[in-house]
């Protein structure tokens, strides 16, 4: 079997090249398979992060207090589906309403502050590099479309910020097919930081599984902090072949490491042979 993934936020290795960062995460993703894929399987895992870090910001966003409006707005329209949501932004209170907010979540699911403090921020920064109209959003796009081409994969892994990377890049006309699009964690559904910025846009209210992908099968862990609403994939897009729920760990809730281990992946793959 022929996999190609492609990673989600918080993957930026500065201290290896683009090769070196995708060698040693095909390495860590083959390894978090196990045998799933079956003897002699093939891993490939597109690098991207690269392409979103922002020049001049030193060491990225990650926590709450140094976002961006933009940004800011993206982590409270996230945490939107695992609170209340506020009537209104007080002026000039954007940060203090950010802590608090991801205070409340945190102790609601007897977690560290600093854990969804940081998965946020960094959700929010790159979200925002990525979705922005630019060379970065194409050059993303052109890394993975040449790694189609070139790898031929059975299935193509989607986890994360990379599911939106890979929904856009799949409905371009240049795109290799691909028989199994899987998406782990993805935000695809998020409005209106997500979904209402897709590329092509929705159609009343729907998008659809892309022409290059032959199915699309998605899975989520009902904790997953970006992976929202719940069953929002298969609600929000026509053409999804399933969407399943799927506790990966307590705490990190996110991983792609957990996801690519879990039993829900292993039996979509065994679908492909």
């Amino acid at each position: 079997m022929r996999i190609l993934g492609i990673h989600g936020i918080g993957n930026h290795r500065p201290g290896e090249s683009p090769e070196e960062a995708a060698r040693n995460l095909s390495a860590s993703w083959a390894r978090s398979l196990g045998t799933a894929p079956g003897p002699g399987s093939v891993v490939e895992v597109v690098y991207y992060a690269d392409l979103l870090r922002t020049p001049g910001r030193q060491g990225g966003a990650d926590t709450v207090e140094d976002l961006g409006d933009d940004e800011a707005h993206v982590v409270l329209e996230t945490l939107a589906h695992h609170r209340a949501a506020p009537a209104r932004v007080p002026q000039g209170r954007l940060t203090e309403l950010l802590r608090d907010q991801v205070a409340e979540v945190a102790e609601s699911w007897a977690c560290p502050t600093w854990l969804v403090d940081r998965a946020t921020a960094r959700w929010a920064k790159e979200l925002v590099t990525y979705r922005t109209p630019g060379p970065a959003r194409e050059a993303v796009q052109e890394r993975l479309r040449a790694a189609l081409a070139r790898h031929r994969p059975d299935v193509l892994i989607a986890h994360s910020l990379g599911s939106v990377v890979a929904y856009e890049t799949l409905h371009r006309e240049d795109t290799s097919p691909v028989p199994l699009w899987l998406t782990l964690g993805s935000p695809l559904a998020l409005r209106p930081a997500v979904f209402d910025r897709l590329v092509p846009a929705p159609v009343e209210g729907r998008g659809s599984r892309p022409p290059a992908a032959g199915r699309w099968a998605n899975v989520a862990d009902p904790g997953d902090l970006v992976a929202v609403p719940a069953k929002g994939v298969s609600q929000r897009f026509h053409g999804v072949e399933s969407d399943e729920e799927c506790p990966i760990h307590r705490l990190d809730f996110h991983s792609a490491a957990h996801y690519l281990a879990s039993t829900a992946v292993a039996r979509l793959l065994r679908t492909v042979r």
